[in-house]
């Protein structure tokens, strides 16, 4: 990382991968396993800052001897770098402005209702579709996703051929989506009737039915 080589006061610096902790770059003079102590220390903040709920992680500092070694989220990467002790991480870390933040995102929670529809939602899409019709009930799915409210429609989607929330639906709007949900369902169940008749929609509602159990 060129900006860190041109960055005065470091001794060494470790990249590491945030997802895996595989060891990218390591450069510098520093006797000190950097990559290793970078891996383990980042991943202990990591666990501490979620277990606490602090918040965003912007810098973990661990000092040994006569040096510090501080660690920063960099895109998909932790860099940790060492300076001597006596100096503060902020003399480097105003450098680093220009080296965006990891945004930690927090995994969608949905309500038991409302998973338990969009479940429903897609097993509809494999019953009605099977092999050979699935994208064009995926194309009715996107076409009763459309006309959902505002507040409704930008955190329903479809992800990965499945139906799914993108974002954790707000508790005060659960009973809209319940309701949103509710007319897909309607939407395309009287789609199957109108394309298969109601013998045939009844006996693949019914499947999905079973499916739920």
């Amino acid at each position: 990382m060129e900006i860190l080589d041109k960055i005065p006061g470091i001794i060494g610096y470790a990249v590491v991968s945030a997802d895996d902790g595989k060891v990218e770059e390591v450069k510098g003079s520093s006797a000190t396993a950097l990559a290793d102590l970078t891996a383990y220390f980042s991943s202990a903040g990591e666990v501490i800052k979620n277990s606490l709920d602090m918040g965003e992680l912007k810098f973990v500092s661990i000092t040994y001897g006569s040096n510090r070694l501080v660690i920063v989220p960099y895109e998909s990467k932790y860099v940790g770098f060492e300076m001597e002790q006596d100096k503060q991480p902020q003399e480097i870390l105003e450098h680093l402005k220009v080296l965006p933040t990891v945004t930690v995102q927090s995994p969608v929670q949905v309500p038991r209702n409302l998973a338990s529809k969009v479940h429903q939602i897609n097993l509809l899409i494999d019953e009605f579709g099977g092999e050979s019709e699935r994208e064009h009930w995926f194309d009715l799915l996107n076409q009763s996703l459309s006309v959902l409210g505002r507040e409704v429609a930008p955190i329903l989607g479809v992800v990965e051929d499945n139906l799914a929330f993108k974002e954790s639906p707000p508790d005060y709007k659960e009973d809209d989506f319940t309701e949103a949900l509710r007319y897909v369902v309607d939407f395309l169940v009287k789609k199957a009737v109108e394309e298969m008749g109601s013998s045939q929609a009844r006996a693949k509602v019914q499947a999905v039915i079973e499916k739920m159990r």
